[in-house]
């Protein structure tokens, strides 16, 4: 049975392209003032990357998350700590969200397993459709997203994390690899073996598969 994983990617794409700066430049003197000890600076940075941060946040936890606050208030002092070791491989946007990534994947993995396939988030009441797409697309989504902030917790640290930033972000491969550090086979080595456990995962329960499958084919 061939289920489609996740559907978002370019929506999600241009979503984090109308936050960003023009190019990766523009934060760029900002950036040098910041890491030099400047608070103006700083506030600057945080402001231009905080709308990136909690969409990433609310993406991996979910938007009715109870920590999400707390995550999102975590996430913005580990970008300005780790800003004096940031040397610019990928955009500070991108850098921004790689850290909120870590910090909601170190929250998935301090809960407790859930007890319902589908979130309070996630389920239909609350699956909101974007502009262009159905209530059941929306449906299906919210579906797909559940499943794999599920198995982001179990996953290894650099599967999730590819997993969270090219598929729930929308992150090119290449601008993945320039956020982690990897090379870009390394990146796809990852997201593929990501995306085989979530379909294991789906398969592995039959209730779920049912449910996505029966949307998938409404969907079509």
């Amino acid at each position: 049975m061939a289920l489609r994983l996740i559907s978002g990617g370019r929506r999600a794409r241009e979503e984090l392209a109308s936050q960003a700066p023009r190019s990766a430049d523009d934060l760029g003197p900002m950036l040098a003032a910041a890491r030099g000890g400047s608070q103006g600076a700083i506030r600057t940075l945080v402001s231009a990357v905080g709308p990136a941060i909690l969409k990433t946040l609310r993406r991996v936890l979910g938007a009715r998350h109870p920590e999400l606050e707390d995550a999102a208030q975590e996430s913005v002092f580990a970008f300005v700590t780790a800003l004096p070791g940031f040397r610019g491989a990928c955009s500070t946007l991108h850098f921004a969200c790689r850290i909120a990534v870590l910090t909601a994947l170190k929250r998935r993995r301090a809960e407790p397993p859930p007890t319902s396939a589908l979130p309070d988030d996630d389920h239909p009441a609350a699956a909101l459709p974007d502009a262009g797409e159905t209530p059941l697309g929306a449906l299906v989504s919210a579906r797909r997203r559940a499943v794999l902030r599920e198995l982001l917790r179990d996953l290894p640290e650099p599967q999730a994390e590819a997993l969270a930033l090219h598929l729930v972000l929308g992150h090119s491969i290449e601008e993945v690899g320039a956020a982690v550090g990897a090379p870009g086979n390394t990146v796809r080595s990852r997201i593929r073996l990501g995306k085989e456990a979530l379909r294991a995962r789906i398969a592995a329960d039959g209730r779920l598969a049912e449910l996505l499958a029966v949307s998938e084919e409404e969907a079509t």
